[in-house]
């Protein structure tokens, strides 16, 4: 099979894969956003968790300073995944590895793991990366129009979204180590105690509970790895 179609039938799995949860992106995004404002925002940000909780925030006016930060927060994870993309790139301009850091996700990163060394090159990755993309953005804007024949409480209902991809996220790595259970928990546990803080506007109690169980998170890491 020619490698290009290998990578758009790769491409297509995963934006298959993401049609459901970009749609109920956009179904949720209707009462805070415009269908432009959801449009650029699967445009620009592309990160399924990362939108989902830039909703929740946005719901709970939260500052656009805490959201950004919030976000770059739960999103910097990508950056060691670049890394490992640059690698396999390493022979291509910088201006193409920047333009495949820009689309790289869980999803695609995993799949680049098992792509063959004949495909590991700047046309291939883009071939699947690119197509993803258009899925989500795509379909983030057909959930909002779904949003538009929708009952006004199947809208508020499609909110669960939120909730069911944290819960789809957390239990495959819940299953590797017990953890990140324990980290999962703290940061609930964090974020309650935070709010219930007056003085702690919502948004930066997000981060604040974010950061902490992320940081004691590494400690378990450290001590496990000396066990």
């Amino acid at each position: 099979m020619n490698t290009y179609r290998k990578s758009l039938l790769d491409g297509l799995t995963i934006g298959l894969g993401y049609l459901p949860v970009a749609v109920a992106f956009g179904i949720t995004a209707k009462p805070l956003l415009t269908a432009f404002e959801t449009f650029l925002m699967s445009f620009m940000v592309f990160g399924g968790a990362s939108q989902f909780l830039a909703l929740q925030m946005l719901s709970a006016s939260s500052s656009a300073a805490a959201i950004i930060i919030a976000v770059f927060v739960l999103n910097s994870r990508h950056f060691v995944m670049s890394f490992k993309i640059n690698y396999d790139l390493k022979d291509e301009s910088l201006l193409k590895k920047l333009l495949i850091s820009s689309y790289v996700t869980d999803e695609s990163f995993a799949l680049s793991a098992n792509v063959e060394n004949e495909r590991k090159n700047f046309i291939n990755y883009f071939i699947i990366f690119i197509t993803a993309y258009i899925f989500w953005v795509v379909f983030s804007v057909v959930g909002y129009m779904a949003g538009e024949i929708m009952s006004e409480e199947w809208v508020t209902a499609s909110g669960i979204a939120l909730y069911a991809l944290f819960i789809a996220l957390l239990v495959p790595a819940i299953r590797t180590h017990h953890k990140y259970l324990i980290v999962a928990v703290l940061g609930m546990i964090l974020h309650f105690i935070f709010i219930e803080i007056n003085f702690i506007p919502s948004g930066l109690a997000i981060i604040l509970a974010m950061v902490l169980s992320a940081m004691f998170g590494l400690v378990l890491e450290k001590r496990s790895d000396k066990v």
